[in-house]
């Protein structure tokens, strides 16, 4: 007969805080179930009192019976796991704070890749508008080179229309008037905000070539007209030799190292080489007219009266006789200054614009404006 399992006081048990402990070979609660934490004091549990110890006597516990409950007091002792310290050398920390700085570094890596490929994206979109602003300034420098071509193109028929009016011994006043509003529309300023940095080197030399000249032609320009409009009674007298010209110098002979020569003389006032019409006298009689016979001539302060010479030993006499230069032969060995300064004010403004050739070619400001529009149009339709 099997024996009788001791009968357990439920009150008994319910009257004490008991605790579920995890007794070796126990099995755990059920997947799901949460682990008992003990069970608490009902409000209808007895109250101790004398005739009721307030301690239950210690049950048996059956070791058959996995699911036999035991009071606190009769769990078998726990081993809790003990902390276990490690004791680290100084080599293992110095390597791990190598290991934290190689991840700082990583970290850092990482983030300028992530900065670059962002900077690639937006330096990307940056070129894209750079390409943009190229070709809209591409667009608007072939119209302000257009404009500027049209002027120079203007300065020069007008030079060549000047140069055709002293030639017919004509002042230019027209043309002298027209050279102040002839100013060619293209300088340094011209090219910024143009994008010009993406356009070929060949284009951009160009145009800073281009922009020079037409400084230099403007600047040429300016000159031209001041020589013009300051030196018209100089200009209108030259033009006047050639149909009416003057006497402006004369020589006397006078003994030199080895014979007689020449002296050089300006005239204190210049006469009319030749005139049909008739003069008058001191009187208001008219008479043909002739050479003037006697000239106040000026010296180191002093005023001497010199006759001009008519025949005889011209190194005999004394006071020197003045023999007047044929006016013809005048610009070739004393050529006028004014004459010299307006050629060659006109002449480097013709080169600026149509170029010069020979050993060492110069393009024009004409032409070089045409070579650029042509490499601004590919630049548009690309």
């Amino acid at each position: 007969m099997a024996d009788k399992k001791p009968k357990i006081d439920l009150k008994a048990r319910l009257g004490k805080k008991t605790v579920a402990g995890p007794a070796t070979g126990a099995v755990p609660p059920p997947v799901g179930i949460p682990k008992p934490t003990g069970v608490p004091v009902p409000p209808f549990a007895a109250k101790p009192s004398a005739s009721r110890p307030s301690a239950a006597p210690a049950p048996r516990v059956d070791a058959s019976d996995p699911y036999a409950a035991i009071s606190a007091d009769q769990a078998p002792e726990r081993n809790e796991p003990q902390a276990i310290k490690v004791e680290m050398s100084e080599e293992i920390v110095q390597a791990q704070k190598k290991g934290k700085g190689r991840i700082i570094a990583l970290a850092i890596a990482t983030a300028i890749v992530g900065g670059a490929l962002g900077f690639a994206v937006g330096s990307g979109v940056e070129r894209g508008k750079g390409a943009d602003k190229a070709i809209e300034g591409a667009s608007s420098l072939i119209e302000e080179v257009n404009a500027a071509n049209a002027k120079a193109i203007e300065l020069q028929e007008v030079l060549d229309k000047a140069g055709k009016k002293l030639g017919e011994n004509k002042f230019p006043a027209e043309e002298v008037s027209k050279l102040g509003e002839l100013d060619i529309p293209f300088a340094g300023a011209n090219l910024t905000g143009k994008g010009i940095g993406r356009f070929k080197p060949i284009v951009v030399t160009q145009l800073v070539q281009y922009a020079g000249a037409a400084a230099a032609a403007n600047d040429q320009r300016e000159k031209l007209q001041a020589v013009l409009a300051g030196s018209k009674k100089a200009i209108e007298e030259i033009l006047a030799q050639k149909t009416k010209p003057k006497v402006y110098w004369s020589v006397y002979v006078r003994g030199g190292p080895h014979g007689p020569w020449a002296v050089m003389q300006p005239l204190p006032k210049p006469f009319i080489q030749s005139q049909k019409e008739k003069v008058k006298d001191k009187d208001g009689k008219e008479k043909a007219y002739s050479w003037p016979d006697e000239f106040k001539v000026k010296d180191g302060g002093k005023s001497f009266d010199l006759k001009r010479y008519t025949g005889g030993d011209p190194g005999k006499d004394n006071p020197p006789k003045l023999i007047p230069v044929d006016p013809a032969t005048q610009k070739d060995v004393c050529p006028n200054d004014t004459n010299l300064k307006l050629r060659r004010e006109v002449n480097a403004l013709l080169t600026i614009l149509k170029g010069k050739g020979g050993t060492d070619p110069e393009p024009g400001l004409k032409d070089t404006g045409e070579k650029i529009v042509e490499q601004l149009k590919q630049i548009g339709q690309r």
